[in-house]
Protein backbone atom coordinates (compact mmCIF):
# COMPACT_ATOMS: atom_id res chain seq x y z
CA UNK A 1 0.00 0.00 0.00
CA UNK A 2 1.88 2.96 -1.01
CA UNK A 3 2.26 5.57 1.94
CA UNK A 4 0.83 8.88 1.15
CA UNK A 5 2.51 12.45 1.54
CA UNK A 6 1.11 15.27 3.23
CA UNK A 7 2.12 18.15 1.82
CA UNK A 8 2.70 21.43 4.07
CA UNK A 9 0.05 23.58 3.62
CA UNK A 10 1.05 27.22 3.05
CA UNK A 11 -0.53 29.94 4.93
CA UNK A 12 -2.09 32.75 3.26
CA UNK A 13 -0.27 35.65 2.92
CA UNK A 14 -2.50 38.51 4.90
CA UNK A 15 -3.71 41.65 2.89
CA UNK A 16 -2.81 44.64 4.15
CA UNK A 17 -6.47 44.99 4.80
CA UNK A 18 -6.11 42.29 7.63
CA UNK A 19 -2.35 44.18 8.88
CA UNK A 20 -3.63 46.20 11.89
CA UNK A 21 -2.79 49.87 12.07
CA UNK A 22 -0.42 51.12 14.20
CA UNK A 23 -1.83 53.02 16.92
CA UNK A 24 -2.28 56.56 16.25
CA UNK A 25 0.52 58.68 18.59
CA UNK A 26 -1.91 60.97 20.79
CA UNK A 27 -1.02 64.76 20.39
CA UNK A 28 0.13 66.76 23.93
CA UNK A 29 -3.47 68.32 23.72
CA UNK A 30 -5.18 65.60 23.18
CA UNK A 31 -4.19 64.05 26.29
CA UNK A 32 -6.16 64.20 29.38
CA UNK A 33 -4.22 66.37 31.47
CA UNK A 34 -3.52 69.59 29.62
CA UNK A 35 -7.12 70.50 29.60
CA UNK A 36 -7.71 68.90 32.69
CA UNK A 37 -5.36 71.22 34.07
CA UNK A 38 -6.84 74.44 32.58
CA UNK A 39 -10.98 73.37 33.49
CA UNK A 40 -9.78 72.62 37.03
CA UNK A 41 -8.60 76.29 37.04
CA UNK A 42 -11.83 77.89 37.69
CA UNK A 43 -12.96 75.69 40.71
CA UNK A 44 -9.58 75.70 41.96
CA UNK A 45 -8.25 79.16 42.10
CA UNK A 46 -10.90 81.62 40.15
CA UNK A 47 -13.95 80.89 42.40
CA UNK A 48 -11.64 81.05 45.89
CA UNK A 49 -9.61 83.94 44.35
CA UNK A 50 -13.12 86.00 43.26
CA UNK A 51 -13.95 85.26 47.27
CA UNK A 52 -11.30 86.30 48.38
CA UNK A 53 -11.48 89.94 46.81
CA UNK A 54 -15.23 90.18 47.36
CA UNK A 55 -15.02 89.26 50.90
CA UNK A 56 -11.73 88.85 52.67
CA UNK A 57 -8.71 91.16 53.11
CA UNK A 58 -6.41 90.31 50.64
CA UNK A 59 -3.19 92.06 50.65
CA UNK A 60 -0.77 89.05 50.37
CA UNK A 61 -2.37 86.32 49.43
CA UNK A 62 -3.10 88.98 45.88
CA UNK A 63 0.53 89.37 45.47
CA UNK A 64 1.28 85.89 45.97
CA UNK A 65 -1.22 84.67 43.61
CA UNK A 66 0.33 87.87 40.81
CA UNK A 67 3.56 86.50 41.78
CA UNK A 68 3.22 82.88 41.32
CA UNK A 69 0.17 83.23 38.17
CA UNK A 70 0.71 86.17 36.55
CA UNK A 71 3.79 87.44 36.95
CA UNK A 72 5.30 83.79 35.96
CA UNK A 73 3.19 83.88 32.64
CA UNK A 74 5.22 86.82 31.75
CA UNK A 75 8.66 85.87 32.35
CA UNK A 76 7.70 82.36 30.44
CA UNK A 77 7.20 84.80 27.64
CA UNK A 78 11.34 85.92 27.54
CA UNK A 79 11.92 81.93 26.83
CA UNK A 80 11.21 82.50 23.34
CA UNK A 81 14.86 84.74 23.60
CA UNK A 82 16.40 81.54 25.00
CA UNK A 83 16.80 79.58 22.01
CA UNK A 84 19.09 80.36 19.08
CA UNK A 85 16.65 79.40 16.31
CA UNK A 86 14.01 82.13 17.50
CA UNK A 87 16.85 85.19 17.77
CA UNK A 88 18.16 83.83 14.14
CA UNK A 89 14.67 84.62 13.03
CA UNK A 90 14.78 87.74 15.08
CA UNK A 91 17.28 88.69 13.37
CA UNK A 92 16.68 87.67 10.15
CA UNK A 93 15.40 91.02 8.77
CA UNK A 94 15.08 94.82 9.82
CA UNK A 95 11.53 94.20 10.20
CA UNK A 96 12.24 91.27 12.54
CA UNK A 97 14.53 93.49 14.05
CA UNK A 98 12.35 96.02 14.84
CA UNK A 99 9.10 93.60 15.99
CA UNK A 100 11.45 91.18 18.33
CA UNK A 101 14.43 93.74 19.46
CA UNK A 102 13.73 97.54 18.86
CA UNK A 103 9.60 97.69 19.90
CA UNK A 104 10.05 95.45 23.05
CA UNK A 105 12.89 97.28 24.47
CA UNK A 106 11.45 101.07 23.46
CA UNK A 107 7.79 99.57 25.20
CA UNK A 108 9.60 99.40 28.67
CA UNK A 109 11.73 102.56 28.25
CA UNK A 110 8.22 104.18 27.80
CA UNK A 111 6.48 102.92 30.61
CA UNK A 112 9.28 103.84 32.82
CA UNK A 113 9.35 107.35 31.78
CA UNK A 114 5.25 107.15 31.89
CA UNK A 115 5.74 106.74 35.48
CA UNK A 116 8.70 108.16 36.58
CA UNK A 117 7.89 111.64 35.21
CA UNK A 118 3.84 111.03 36.20
CA UNK A 119 2.86 112.25 32.75
CA UNK A 120 -0.92 111.06 33.53
CA UNK A 121 -0.93 113.57 36.70
CA UNK A 122 0.69 116.35 34.41
CA UNK A 123 -1.34 115.12 31.11
CA UNK A 124 -4.65 114.01 32.26
CA UNK A 125 -6.08 114.13 29.06
CA UNK A 126 -3.22 112.37 27.26
CA UNK A 127 -3.78 109.96 30.18
CA UNK A 128 -6.98 109.34 29.67
CA UNK A 129 -6.62 108.18 26.46
CA UNK A 130 -3.27 106.41 26.59
CA UNK A 131 -4.19 104.15 29.82
CA UNK A 132 -7.74 103.85 28.27
CA UNK A 133 -6.01 102.14 25.10
CA UNK A 134 -3.85 100.04 27.07
CA UNK A 135 -6.70 98.51 29.36
CA UNK A 136 -8.59 97.83 25.78
CA UNK A 137 -5.43 96.05 24.19
CA UNK A 138 -5.58 94.13 27.84
CA UNK A 139 -8.77 93.48 27.46
CA UNK A 140 -8.41 92.45 23.74
CA UNK A 141 -5.96 90.18 24.62
CA UNK A 142 -7.54 88.10 27.48
CA UNK A 143 -10.65 87.58 24.93
CA UNK A 144 -8.53 86.92 22.34
CA UNK A 145 -6.45 83.96 23.88
CA UNK A 146 -9.97 82.63 24.92
CA UNK A 147 -11.05 82.33 22.20
CA UNK A 148 -7.93 80.49 20.37
CA UNK A 149 -7.48 78.04 23.33
CA UNK A 150 -11.52 77.36 22.59
CA UNK A 151 -9.97 76.44 19.21
CA UNK A 152 -7.90 74.36 20.39
CA UNK A 153 -10.60 72.44 22.44
CA UNK A 154 -12.63 71.98 19.40
CA UNK A 155 -10.00 70.70 17.48
CA UNK A 156 -9.88 68.19 20.27
CA UNK A 157 -13.19 66.23 18.73
CA UNK A 158 -12.09 65.80 15.46
CA UNK A 159 -15.06 67.62 13.83
CA UNK A 160 -14.25 70.22 11.05
CA UNK A 161 -16.60 73.23 11.80
CA UNK A 162 -17.95 75.75 9.99
CA UNK A 163 -15.13 79.02 8.88
CA UNK A 164 -18.39 81.08 9.84
CA UNK A 165 -18.61 79.38 13.36
CA UNK A 166 -14.98 80.56 13.63
CA UNK A 167 -16.41 84.30 13.22
CA UNK A 168 -19.23 83.90 15.46
CA UNK A 169 -17.21 83.14 18.25
CA UNK A 170 -14.65 85.93 17.40
CA UNK A 171 -17.32 88.21 17.75
CA UNK A 172 -18.59 86.96 21.07
CA UNK A 173 -15.66 86.99 22.54
CA UNK A 174 -14.92 90.84 21.18
CA UNK A 175 -18.59 91.50 22.93
CA UNK A 176 -17.21 90.16 25.79
CA UNK A 177 -14.12 93.12 25.44
CA UNK A 178 -16.77 95.67 24.51
CA UNK A 179 -18.31 94.78 28.21
CA UNK A 180 -15.37 94.86 30.07
CA UNK A 181 -13.86 98.14 28.70
CA UNK A 182 -17.75 99.86 29.73
CA UNK A 183 -17.51 98.85 33.31
CA UNK A 184 -13.93 100.07 33.30
CA UNK A 185 -14.60 102.87 31.66
CA UNK A 186 -17.55 103.33 34.52
CA UNK A 187 -15.39 103.09 37.35
CA UNK A 188 -15.01 99.58 38.42
CA UNK A 189 -18.70 98.88 38.68
CA UNK A 190 -20.87 97.14 35.86
CA UNK A 191 -22.93 100.70 34.10
CA UNK A 192 -26.03 99.06 34.85
CA UNK A 193 -25.71 98.24 38.49
CA UNK A 194 -25.21 102.25 39.47
CA UNK A 195 -27.53 104.48 40.77
CA UNK A 196 -29.18 107.30 38.81
CA UNK A 197 -29.21 106.06 35.32
CA UNK A 198 -31.76 105.41 33.06
CA UNK A 199 -31.30 101.72 32.06
CA UNK A 200 -30.53 101.26 35.94
CA UNK A 201 -31.26 97.38 36.83
CA UNK A 202 -30.46 97.64 40.88
CA UNK A 203 -28.83 100.28 42.74
CA UNK A 204 -25.81 98.37 44.44
CA UNK A 205 -23.53 102.07 44.84
CA UNK A 206 -21.31 103.59 42.98
CA UNK A 207 -17.79 102.14 41.50
CA UNK A 208 -14.19 102.90 42.96
CA UNK A 209 -13.89 105.79 40.78
CA UNK A 210 -16.50 108.33 38.59
CA UNK A 211 -17.29 107.10 35.38
CA UNK A 212 -15.35 108.82 32.18
CA UNK A 213 -18.57 108.69 29.98
CA UNK A 214 -21.70 109.83 31.19
CA UNK A 215 -23.59 106.59 32.94
CA UNK A 216 -26.07 106.76 30.34
CA UNK A 217 -24.06 106.78 27.59
CA UNK A 218 -22.51 103.41 29.19
CA UNK A 219 -25.60 102.15 29.88
CA UNK A 220 -26.70 101.64 26.60
CA UNK A 221 -23.29 100.15 25.21
CA UNK A 222 -23.89 97.32 28.09
CA UNK A 223 -27.19 96.38 27.09
CA UNK A 224 -26.24 96.80 23.58
CA UNK A 225 -22.80 94.38 24.54
CA UNK A 226 -24.99 92.10 26.81
CA UNK A 227 -27.51 91.58 23.77
CA UNK A 228 -24.79 90.63 21.11
CA UNK A 229 -23.00 88.39 23.75
CA UNK A 230 -25.96 86.52 24.48
CA UNK A 231 -27.19 86.47 20.81
CA UNK A 232 -23.63 85.18 19.66
CA UNK A 233 -22.93 82.67 22.44
CA UNK A 234 -26.43 81.10 21.08
CA UNK A 235 -25.60 81.16 17.62
CA UNK A 236 -22.23 79.85 18.35
CA UNK A 237 -23.51 77.11 20.46
CA UNK A 238 -26.29 75.61 18.25
CA UNK A 239 -23.72 75.48 15.18
CA UNK A 240 -21.67 73.86 17.28
CA UNK A 241 -23.75 70.38 18.53
CA UNK A 242 -25.18 70.80 15.11
CA UNK A 243 -21.95 70.10 13.00
CA UNK A 244 -20.93 67.82 16.14
CA UNK A 245 -24.29 65.85 15.45
CA UNK A 246 -23.54 65.85 11.66
CA UNK A 247 -20.16 64.33 12.23
CA UNK A 248 -21.38 61.64 14.28
CA UNK A 249 -21.13 62.63 18.17
CA UNK A 250 -17.42 62.25 18.14
CA UNK A 251 -16.21 62.54 21.85
CA UNK A 252 -14.39 66.24 23.51
CA UNK A 253 -17.63 68.30 22.92
CA UNK A 254 -18.38 68.22 26.71
CA UNK A 255 -15.00 69.83 27.23
CA UNK A 256 -15.12 72.76 24.83
CA UNK A 257 -18.57 73.80 26.06
CA UNK A 258 -17.26 73.64 29.40
CA UNK A 259 -14.28 75.72 28.72
CA UNK A 260 -16.24 78.19 26.59
CA UNK A 261 -18.69 78.67 30.06
CA UNK A 262 -16.03 78.78 32.20
CA UNK A 263 -14.23 81.70 29.98
CA UNK A 264 -17.82 83.03 29.45
CA UNK A 265 -18.16 83.43 33.62
CA UNK A 266 -14.48 84.33 34.51
CA UNK A 267 -15.62 87.56 31.85
CA UNK A 268 -18.50 88.58 33.28
CA UNK A 269 -17.44 88.39 37.10
CA UNK A 270 -14.88 91.38 36.12
CA UNK A 271 -17.53 92.88 33.89
CA UNK A 272 -20.11 92.65 37.33
CA UNK A 273 -17.12 94.18 39.20
CA UNK A 274 -13.82 95.43 38.13
CA UNK A 275 -11.38 94.30 41.46
CA UNK A 276 -13.02 90.83 40.22
CA UNK A 277 -10.36 91.08 37.26
CA UNK A 278 -7.46 89.33 38.81
CA UNK A 279 -9.68 86.12 39.53
CA UNK A 280 -10.97 86.37 36.13
CA UNK A 281 -7.38 85.97 34.95
CA UNK A 282 -6.72 82.49 36.37
CA UNK A 283 -7.53 80.07 33.94
CA UNK A 284 -5.71 82.85 31.72
CA UNK A 285 -2.33 82.52 33.30
CA UNK A 286 -2.77 78.51 33.93
CA UNK A 287 -3.46 77.59 30.26
CA UNK A 288 -0.38 80.03 28.73
CA UNK A 289 1.86 77.26 31.25
CA UNK A 290 -0.37 74.71 29.76
CA UNK A 291 0.54 75.72 26.49
CA UNK A 292 3.94 76.94 26.56
CA UNK A 293 5.09 73.82 28.33
CA UNK A 294 5.79 71.90 24.96
CA UNK A 295 7.42 75.36 23.60
CA UNK A 296 9.79 75.58 26.24
CA UNK A 297 10.77 71.86 26.59
CA UNK A 298 10.30 70.33 23.54
CA UNK A 299 10.93 72.41 21.06
CA UNK A 300 14.46 71.95 18.83
CA UNK A 301 17.72 72.94 19.59
CA UNK A 302 21.04 73.48 17.84
CA UNK A 303 23.75 71.46 19.50
CA UNK A 304 26.20 73.69 18.33
CA UNK A 305 25.00 77.16 19.91
CA UNK A 306 26.47 77.86 23.10
CA UNK A 307 23.24 79.14 24.22
CA UNK A 308 20.83 75.94 22.95
CA UNK A 309 23.16 74.11 25.35
CA UNK A 310 22.81 76.03 28.05
CA UNK A 311 19.15 75.86 27.70
CA UNK A 312 18.64 72.12 27.04
CA UNK A 313 20.54 71.92 30.80
CA UNK A 314 17.92 73.88 32.07
CA UNK A 315 15.02 72.39 30.65
CA UNK A 316 16.65 69.20 31.12
CA UNK A 317 15.32 69.50 34.77
CA UNK A 318 11.72 70.72 35.40
CA UNK A 319 11.74 71.52 39.05
CA UNK A 320 15.51 73.96 38.04
CA UNK A 321 13.55 75.23 34.95
CA UNK A 322 10.40 76.75 37.05
CA UNK A 323 12.48 77.29 40.13
CA UNK A 324 13.83 80.03 37.97
CA UNK A 325 11.02 81.11 36.36
CA UNK A 326 9.35 81.56 39.89
CA UNK A 327 12.66 83.37 41.33
CA UNK A 328 12.94 85.62 38.14
CA UNK A 329 8.93 86.73 38.37
CA UNK A 330 9.91 87.37 42.03
CA UNK A 331 12.33 89.44 41.60
CA UNK A 332 10.19 91.57 38.87
CA UNK A 333 7.24 91.61 41.50
CA UNK A 334 9.56 93.42 43.85
CA UNK A 335 10.95 95.37 42.23
CA UNK A 336 8.07 96.73 40.77
CA UNK A 337 6.50 96.96 43.50
CA UNK A 338 9.13 98.98 45.23
CA UNK A 339 9.81 101.11 42.66
CA UNK A 340 5.73 102.27 42.45
CA UNK A 341 6.88 103.01 46.42
CA UNK A 342 9.68 104.91 45.70
CA UNK A 343 7.60 106.99 42.82
CA UNK A 344 5.63 108.30 45.82
CA UNK A 345 2.01 107.06 43.57
CA UNK A 346 1.81 104.11 45.84
CA UNK A 347 2.71 104.13 49.21
CA UNK A 348 2.51 101.14 51.41
CA UNK A 349 1.64 99.01 47.93
CA UNK A 350 1.90 95.49 50.06
CA UNK A 351 -0.59 97.07 52.70
CA UNK A 352 -4.12 95.92 52.75
CA UNK A 353 -6.42 96.00 50.96
CA UNK A 354 -4.49 95.96 47.68
CA UNK A 355 -6.31 98.91 45.37
CA UNK A 356 -7.30 97.48 41.87
CA UNK A 357 -5.58 100.52 40.73
CA UNK A 358 -2.17 99.65 41.71
CA UNK A 359 -2.82 95.88 40.10
CA UNK A 360 -3.39 97.67 36.65
CA UNK A 361 -0.15 99.67 37.09
CA UNK A 362 1.96 97.04 38.14
CA UNK A 363 1.55 95.17 35.07
CA UNK A 364 0.77 98.07 32.17
CA UNK A 365 4.29 97.71 31.03
CA UNK A 366 4.97 94.03 31.15
CA UNK A 367 1.12 93.44 29.72
CA UNK A 368 2.08 95.50 26.49
CA UNK A 369 5.54 93.87 26.25
CA UNK A 370 3.39 90.24 26.64
CA UNK A 371 0.91 91.20 24.32
CA UNK A 372 3.42 92.36 21.62
CA UNK A 373 5.58 89.46 21.57
CA UNK A 374 2.53 86.76 21.76
CA UNK A 375 0.70 88.75 19.19
CA UNK A 376 3.73 87.56 16.94
CA UNK A 377 4.84 84.03 18.04
CA UNK A 378 1.52 82.57 17.97
CA UNK A 379 0.48 83.85 14.18
CA UNK A 380 0.04 80.79 11.67
CA UNK A 381 0.80 83.37 8.75
CA UNK A 382 4.22 83.54 10.06
CA UNK A 383 6.06 79.91 8.12
CA UNK A 384 8.89 79.86 11.18
CA UNK A 385 6.25 79.85 14.01
CA UNK A 386 3.80 78.00 11.81
CA UNK A 387 6.58 75.29 10.82
CA UNK A 388 8.00 75.47 14.55
CA UNK A 389 4.45 74.63 16.14
CA UNK A 390 3.73 71.34 13.99
CA UNK A 391 3.55 68.35 16.08
CA UNK A 392 3.69 69.80 19.25
CA UNK A 393 -0.46 69.98 20.25
CA UNK A 394 -1.99 67.62 17.65
CA UNK A 395 -0.46 64.63 16.64
CA UNK A 396 -0.38 64.43 12.61
CA UNK A 397 -2.99 63.44 11.32
CA UNK A 398 -2.07 59.84 8.89
CA UNK A 399 -1.81 59.78 5.15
Amino acid sequence: MPTSVVLPQSRPTPSPADTPAPPRPVGYFERTLPPALILGTFFAVTLPMAALVRWADTGVVVWVYLWLFGMTHFVLTLTVYMQSGNLRHFAATWRNRLYFFAVPVGLFIAFDLLHAFRVGATFPVFALWFWGAVRLLDFNHFNRQSFGVYQLFKARTGVRFPAGLKRTEDAFFAALTVLLFATFLGGGLCPLLQPGGWLTVADVGRGLADPVLPLDVLQAATVVGVAAAVGLLSASVTGLVRAWRAAGRPAGLAMALTYLAFQAASAVLAVVSFPLYIASLAIHYVEYHVLMAPRCFRSRLDEASRLDRFYGRVRANRVLFYAAVVVIAGLVTVLAAAGMGVMGRYPGVFAEPVGYLVLIALFDGLFVFHYFVEMLIWRFSDPYFRQSRAGLYFAPKPA
